[in-house]
């Protein structure tokens, strides 16, 4: 089928639609609901932040016909009917210099592409009405907004192609049935969301589902997956082997956000319905020292507890507290003078969606047989409210818990939450954000499934270890830059054990739903926007090909945007070329032309980061060429050079590595030349070309590369490569970095050889070797420590040999040998079998042998130098005063030079 532009589509008028699409309940006996029928280029169903995105996209592609369909009134999803309003950006685990240095995790790249021109836009606005472009002060993230204002700039950006007529928006309607024929997507019906039986029917040679539970991929009957997926699904090494303490409806939380603002006295709410205080422990500190001894039915489900508000005149520091972690406003310091906070915090206010509350499972199964066990993607829209009623009522519960409970032991009540009142900003009945916050929906059972083990971090299990570098698998069709932890709030759900599921609740972390596993600086595939069977669909907002674990990671407001932009194009192209997306990650010239509409120097708007490079900001100007070359393999990319520097100079090694991969370089009578400015040279020649030296070359229908791996399951498509498997990077060590003393030192003490094994009591002292345990200096024993160490060891059961123990110092320590005057060869080993060590010092008889030494967990720095001895002691200095860093001796060998 032809999927190309047509002038000939067009909309019927906006009188049209109301007249039919809005139609009001019809009488009984009445005739069947009239339709509306509208023709489009393009339908876009969600006006969430990424079908928001979708559509600008799509629009300064030359889409001329472009339809949103929305089952609310809002855009901007979940920075704004779901009132998620303190932002959440990618972050690593480097110091990023514009990043916030509070924070454990940081910016792991510039903001770029359509998310950067609204976050300009918002920054602003607050600047002009706050004095600020961050005006909240949060101890979680830097950028905040009133929603209801990020909206009317969301709105803003939009509306040039809606005055245009280009896009036109159908608010109010969710999809109910669609138009599939054979395995094609021809389009979508929708019905009213207040229950009015007109319908409007959207025919479209392309959809993009950015809507918040994937319904057109439901309606349409294309594969989505739900729920847990066990370790057999994907082979991801955090998954359960099975599911049997996961049932199908666990998924990370919803939670039911709140923005209340401060007023002139007191307004507390009302008490919500069944509310029990007990359903707070976690609340406050007061709420945990009341509860912490109820018995829950699940062992240890863990009680942390964060501070409530600042006393008066404390209030305005950045400072974590249920006042502060995500405030949106600080009245202290704004030109309004008037505080404005969004709660939205695990200690109490999520919502599980397993193990539901008694009222909520009978309200389900009157309205169907096992409908309480059900997943809540797959549940109708009437179902899914119960569950939302639900939410509701938890969270305001949670501002009546700390405007109560809380405010009567608080011996400050200056900041009191009483002192708050619900924004009526929404304008909402109840005064709540239309949605709750979606942190996982529905995966589309995409062309490819993006893993855990594809992007986790190997230097190490848990993030805690990690270190700056690029995923083990760099998509060949990625399209944009991502890094996240997968961030699993708790999933679980337990009662008290006297009350069972008709009392009070709180959540707990299932094993591995938590937050301490993270990604590296990663990329989306295109591959995982498009269905792996049926056509005319392209996945979007949550709706995309993923596990899990990896949804988790990749939820974020800049990452949503980034998806949704990423849709766009793949739609522009592919009615521009008359082709289905699928064909794109096949075609290099296709592909090429969705990253040219992303980020390209002449296209509207900020182009958008494709390689995960940590210092490239857009402005700069040799921000397409580098991005494109990387994406092209054509730059030279250690997995740890994170920061490309374009303003370093242009070195031969690495010039001659761009001649290489096809760069013509004409020396110039320039003294020095940047990376920058050579990548935009070899970039204008790579644009002269076509794309015929690029192209990819399928071996065979179902497995492109040849290599066993059928498409749907291979990461990397022409290269050809084993299952990816998730593995901890050991650093390859050579003589001077096992730990491993050389043999000709193994054959003990003789003469003026000394072998010193620094470790605690306990096992077998080694043939020819002297142990050492921290103790001080001898004139027996003839070595030791000028202070008691012996509390500074550690052994770590991880390797064999005296590599696997160390003592250490934190500060400067200084051990002695007695020796004779004279020369000696001095080998050091510094390093820990387990851990990282960074900042080590070793200094022998003056002698520097490591000067703030990096080892990493199994990789050791041994260190030969000779050294004279004029006192009759070897002196050895570790460490340095005022560090806050250990140096780890594991082992000293010591042998006439003279």
């Amino acid at each position: 089928m032809n999927l190309s532009l047509s002038r000939s589509l067009r909309f019927r008028t906006a009188a049209f639609f109301l007249l039919f699409a809005l139609l009001g309940p019809a009488n009984a006996g009445a005739a069947p609901a009239s339709t509306a029928t509208v023709n489009t280029d393009l339908l876009i169903v969600g006006a969430t932040e990424a079908g928001w995105a979708a559509a600008i996209q799509a629009a300064r592609g030359g889409v001329e016909s472009i339809a949103i369909v929305h089952d609310g009134r809002w855009f901007g999803g979940q920075f704004t009917e779901q009132a998620l309003a303190c932002v959440d950006e990618d972050k690593g685990v480097g110091r990023v210099g514009w990043g916030v240095d509070w924070h454990p995790m940081k910016r792991s790249f510039h903001r770029s592409g359509l998310f950067k021109e609204l976050m300009d836009r918002i920054e602003a606005f607050n600047s002009q009405k706050y004095g600020s472009p961050m005006p909240g002060r949060p101890f979680h993230g830097p950028s905040t907004y009133r929603p209801a204002e990020a909206e009317a700039i969301f709105r803003e950006m939009i509306a040039p192609y809606i005055d245009s007529g280009q896009i036109r928006v159908h608010w109010n309607l969710y999809p109910v049935a669609a138009d599939v024929r054979g395995s094609r997507l021809h389009g979508v019906t929708f019905a009213a969301t207040d229950g009015g039986e007109g319908r409007l029917s959207v025919e479209a040679p392309l959809t993009i589902d950015a809507s918040d539970w994937g319904e057109v991929i439901q309606v349409a009957g294309a594969g989505f997956l739900c729920g847990p997926d066990p370790k057999s699904r994907f082979g991801e090494p955090s998954a359960p082997d099975d599911l049997s303490s996961h049932p199908a409806n666990e998924m990370n939380p919803i939670t039911w956000a709140m923005i209340v603002a401060e007023s002139e006295g007191e307004t507390p709410i009302g008490r919500p319905p069944r509310f029990d205080d007990r359903n707070y422990p976690r609340a406050t500190h007061f709420s945990r020292q009341e509860f912490d001894d109820l018995q829950w039915d699940q062992a240890n489900p863990g009680l942390g507890a964060i501070p409530h508000w600042p006393d008066a005149g404390k209030q305005s520091p950045r400072q974590l507290s249920v006042y502060t972690v995500r405030r949106i406003v600080d009245g202290t310091t704004s030109r309004d003078g008037k505080t404005s906070i969004l709660l939205n915090y695990m200690n109490g206010q999520d919502y599980p969606l397993e193990r539901l509350p008694a009222p909520v499972v009978k309200a389900l199964e009157s309205t169907a047989e096992g409908a309480s066990t059900q997943n809540i993607v797959t549940m109708n829209r009437g179902q899914r409210q119960i569950i939302f009623d639900d939410a509701k009522q938890h969270a305001l519960g949670v501002l009546y818990h700390l405007q109560n409970f809380v405010d009567q032991r608080a011996t400050d009540k200056t900041n009191s939450f009483r002192r708050f009142h619900l924004s009526d900003e929404f304008g909402t009945p109840d005064r709540l954000p239309p949605k709750p916050y979606i942190r996982e929906g529905l995966r589309l059972q995409a062309m490819y499934m993006m893993r855990e083990q594809d992007g986790r971090n190997r230097d190490g299990v848990t993030k805690n270890r990690a270190k700056e570098r690029f995923a083990h698998v760099m998509y060949p069709d990625g399209l944009f830059a991502w890094q996240f932890h997968y961030d699993f709030h708790r999933t679980g759900r337990t009662y008290l054990k006297s009350e069972g599921n008709e009392g009070p609740w709180i959540d707990f972390h299932k094993p591995n739903r938590h937050t301490n596993f993270m990604s590296d600086r990663s990329v989306f595939p295109l591959r995982s926007l498009i269905p792996a069977e049926l056509d005319g669909l392209i996945g979007s907002q949550g709706n995309v090909g993923f596990s899990s674990i990896v949804s988790a990671a990749i939820r974020l407001h800049d990452q949503r945007i980034h998806i949704g932009q990423a849709s766009g194009a793949v739609a522009v192209v592919a009615l521009r070329e008359g082709i289905d997306p699928r064909a794109i990650p096949y075609d290099r010239a296709l592909l090429e032309s969705v990253r040219h509409e992303l980020c390209d120097a002449g296209a509207a708007g900020v182009p958008l980061l494709i390689w995960p490079f940590r210092d490239l900001d857009p402005s700069h100007a040799a921000f397409v060429a580098i991005n494109r070359l990387a994406a092209l393999g054509l730059l030279p990319i250690d997995p740890r050079e994170v920061d490309f520097a374009p303003d370093s100079p242009a070195t031969e090694a690495w010039l001659a590595s761009l001649s290489d991969r096809g760069y013509e370089y004409e020396p110039s009578v320039e003294t020095e030349v940047t990376r920058g400015e050579i990548c935009r040279q070899f970039w204008d020649q790579i644009q002269q070309q076509d794309w015929a030296r690029f192209a990819f070359h399928r071996v065979d229908a179902r497995d492109a590369d040849g290599d066993g791996i059928v498409d749907r399951d291979d990461s990397l498509l022409f290269t050809p490569n084993e299952p990816i498997v998730f593995e901890i990077e050991r650093p390859k060590l050579g003589p001077d970095s096992d730990g491993v003393p050389a043999v000709e030192l193994t054959s003990g003490n003789a003469g003026d050889r000394r072998l010193i094994d620094f470790r605690g009591p306990g096992g077998s002292q080694a043939k020819g070797w002297s142990d050492d345990h921290g103790d001080l200096f001898d004139d027996a024993r003839g070595y030791g420590w000028g202070r008691d160490l012996r509390s500074n060891h550690r052994r770590r059961h991880a390797m064999e040999g005296p590599r696997d123990t160390f003592l250490f110092t934190r500060g400067r320590d200084v051990w002695e040998c007695t020796l004779p005057d004279g020369k000696y060869s001095v080998t050091v080993c510094v390093g820990d079998s387990g851990h990282d060590q960074p900042g080590q010092n070793v200094v022998v008889e003056g002698v520097r042998f490591a000067k703030d030494l990096s080892t990493v967990a199994g990789m050791f720095a041994e260190r030969t130098k000779v050294v004279e001895v004029r006192d009759g002691r070897l002196s050895v200095e570790l460490g340095k005063p005022s560090v806050s860093t250990n140096t780890a001796i594991n082992w000293l060998a010591i042998e006439s030079a003279d």
